[in-house]
C-alpha cells in the first residue's frame, strides 16, 4: 500500500484513534471555541444584548464575544494538550467518551466565569452556572457532533481506502477445476480468467473471462461444496457470491454496503456483513 495513504482504523477504537492525534485534538479544540464565537454573534443568546431591542453589535460586543470563544479555546486546548495526556496516558474509549463529558463542563464553566467577570460578578449562583452548563453544552454540541461525525467517517474511508489500489495478476497457468456433483461435468478456467461464482439454485453460474469477453457456465453444484474445496483465490463474499481476489480491482461503500468491482465487469459484487471481515483481510493479504 502506498506510504501516502490513511492507516486503516480499527473500527471498535476509532474514537480513540483519532483523538490521541494532534492535528485532530487541535480541530476539535479549535472548532468549539470558534463555533461558540461565531453563535454568540449572530444569535445574541443568553442576554448577551441584555434583552435590549436596540441593542446593535459594536467592536466592544465583538471583542466580548471573541474573549469568551479565546478564552474556552485556551481552556480546551489545555485540557486536550496537557491535562489529557498526563491523567490519561493510554486512553480506552470509555475515558475518552468521559473526557469529552469534562470537556462540555470545562466550557460551560470558562464562558461562566466569563460572563461574570464582565459583569462585575453579579450573578454567582448554583443555579446560574447550572443553566450556563445547559446552555453552553447545547451550542457546542453542534461542532462536536460534527466533528465526531467526520472523524468516524474518516475512520470507514480509511479502512477500506487500500482497497482502490489495483490487485496483483494471478498466475494464469494456474487451473481450477469445478466438477458436477455427478462428476459428469467438468469446467476448467485459469485463475488468471475465473471472475465469479453464484449460486441459481441447485446450480452454480461459473463467470469467467474468455478472450476478454464474459463467459459463464452452470453446473450441477453448490458453493457451500465448492468453499470446502479450498480453490486458491476463492472467498465467499455472500450467501448468492464467491469472487476470485485476483480479479478484484476496486472496493466501494463501508461495512454496510461493500461492493467490489472486477476486471472486465461493469457490474458490481455485493459483500454480506457476516462475510466483510473475511474478504477484507483477504484482500489486504493480496
Amino acid at each position: 500500500m502506498p506510504d501516502s495513504m490513511p492507516e486503516s482504523v480499527d473500527q471498535d477504537d476509532w474514537l480513540v484513534h483519532y483523538l490521541e492525534l494532534p492535528r485532530y485534538r487541535a480541530i476539535f479544540v479549535l472548532s468549539i471555541g470558534l463555533f461558540l464565537c461565531v453563535f454568540l454573534l449572530v444569535f445574541q443568546p443568553f442576554g448577551v444584548s441584555n434583552y435590549d431591542p436596540q441593542f446593535e453589535v459594536d467592536l466592544a460586543f465583538v471583542g466580548y464575544t471573541l474573549g469568551v470563544g479565546a478564552a474556552v479555546t485556551a481552556a480546551l486546548a489545555a485540557s486536550e494538550f496537557v491535562l489529557r495526556p498526563l491523567l490519561l496516558p493510554e486512553a480506552t474509549r470509555s475515558s475518552m467518551i468521559a473526557w469529552i463529558a469534562w470537556d462540555y463542563v470545562l466550557a460551560g464553566s470558562v464562558a461562566y466565569v466569563y460572563y461574570n467577570h464582565l459583569g462585575d460578578w453579579h450573578d454567582l449562583s448554583l443555579g446560574s452556572y447550572l443553566g450556563f452548563l445547559r446552555d453552553v453544552g447545547l451550542v457546542i454540541s453542534f461542532p462536536i457532533g460534527g466533528f465526531l461525525l467526520h472523524i468516524r467517517h474518516a475512520a470507514l474511508a480509511s479502512r477500506f481506502v487500500h482497497l482502490t489500489t489495483p490487485a496483483r495478476a494471478a498466475p494464469s497457468q494456474e487451473r481450477l477445476q469445478f466438477t458436477s456433483d455427478n462428476g459428469k461435468d467438468v469446467l476448467t478456467v485459469t485463475a488468471g480468467d475465473l471472475l465469479y461464482l453464484e449460486s441459481q439454485d441447485n446450480y452454480l453460474e461459473v463467470v469467467y473471462l474468455e478472450n476478454d469477453a464474459r463467459k459463464s457456465r452452470l453446473i450441477r453444484s453448490s458453493l457451500k461444496r465448492i468453499e470446502a474445496m479450498a480453490q486458491p483465490g476463492l472467498v465467499r463474499c455472500h450467501r448468492s457470491f464467491m469472487v476470485n481476489l485476483f480479479q478484484v480491482r476496486a472496493c466501494h461503500g463501508n461495512q454496510h454496503g461493500l461492493k467490489l468491482s472486477l476486471a472486465g465487469l461493469d457490474q458490481t459484487l455485493p459483500v454480506s456483513r457476516a462475510y466483510t471481515q473475511a474478504v477484507l483481510d483477504s484482500l489486504g493479504s493480496r
